[in-house]
């Protein structure tokens, strides 16, 4: 927001301020004097007017910023809910910058009616359909009231509210209360039912097998003495050899040597290099090759006849 200037008429006196150094300075050069003083007023008068356009470039952007925000914030958001700005006290301004205002404002409703703003921010379904204003039940028109009716158009109709939703019913008791029972069965019962059918079922005779497993369960044996005493013991069986513990591994087959490759690398031959090139070459087999006068190098048989018909290199066998 623009801030409130010390006196409305501000800039007027900001122009008398400058006409009258204007008129000292123009009074001192036709008298023919020149000094400090009038270097003074020179300075003077150049930092007014600088100060003065700063301060009015300043304001008119902050007026122009004023009413963009409070023309485009007060139509994007809803009517219920109130986004305006504080508005301007006019007593504190310059009446210049008032029809400033005022012009910008113009400006900006043409500008939003030329972009249609509207529909940008309401859509276009917002403008077309407009739902009806709802009474409370009960609502009766004007002509309800009288024999005739008062304009020659009936009313139109009323759109009432619909009711709210029937309440639910209230229970007396809580959900965990309802719950508890069927989820912690009486324990009592269970139990007073084991005791009743272990009396009544006959003691069972235990099998020879079950006894020996569960006295070597418990480390005895059936004749009384200890488990590990049968563990050094020694075994009825015979003796168990490794050979007859694993199986005989068959002799593996001897592994077949690879195939020899048929082709044989070819033959390097031996070359010389008579002039030196600024680029490597590539071989046949892919390798890099800087070529210089005066090196020798072993190359494929390939290459080394290309670069002897091309006059690069010579034929060097030792």
């Amino acid at each position: 927001m623009p801030v409130p200037l010390p006196r409305q008429d501000f800039w007027a006196m900001v122009k008398q301020l400058l006409n009258t150094l204007d008129l000292e300075i123009q009074s001192m050069l036709m008298k023919g004097m020149t000094g400090m003083r009038l270097q003074n007023l020179q300075k003077r008068q150049a930092n007014i007017r600088h100060i003065a356009s700063e301060l009015a470039r300043k304001r008119t952007v902050a007026v122009v910023q004023h009413v963009a925000s409070q023309s485009l914030r007060s139509t994007s958001t809803q009517g219920s809910i109130n986004h305006e700005l504080p508005a301007l006290d006019w007593q504190r301004h310059d009446p210049a910058e008032k029809a400033f205002f005022h012009a910008v404002q113009i400006a900006m409703d043409r500008f939003k009616m030329e972009v249609d703003w509207s529909s940008m921010q309401n859509g276009l379904a917002g403008e077309a359909i407009t739902l009806p204003q709802r009474h409370a039940p009960g609502t009766m028109q004007l002509d309800s009231f009288t024999d005739s009716n008062i304009t020659s158009r009936p009313p139109p109709a009323l759109a009432f509210e619909d009711d709210g939703p029937e309440p639910l019913p209230e229970e007396g008791r809580d959900d965990e209360d309802r719950m508890t029972p069927d989820e912690w069965p009486d324990l009592d019962e269970y139990i007073h039912a084991d005791l009743d059918g272990a009396g009544s079922q006959p003691p069972a005779t235990t099998a020879p097998k079950e006894e020996e497993t569960m006295l070597a369960f418990m480390g005895k044996e059936p004749e009384g003495k200890h488990a590990a005493a049968m563990e050094l013991a020694p075994s009825k069986n015979p003796t168990i050899s490794l050979e007859d513990a694993f199986e005989p591994v068959a002799e593996d087959s001897p592994v077949e040597p690879e195939a020899a490759s048929q082709e044989e690398e070819a033959a390097l031959v031996r070359i010389r290099v008579l002039m030196t090139s600024p680029e490597p070459i590539l071989t046949a087999s892919g390798e890099s090759l800087e070529l210089e006068a005066g090196d020798v190098h072993f190359v494929d048989q390939e290459s080394a006849d290309w670069l002897i018909e091309s006059g690069v290199a010579e034929a060097a066998a030792l």
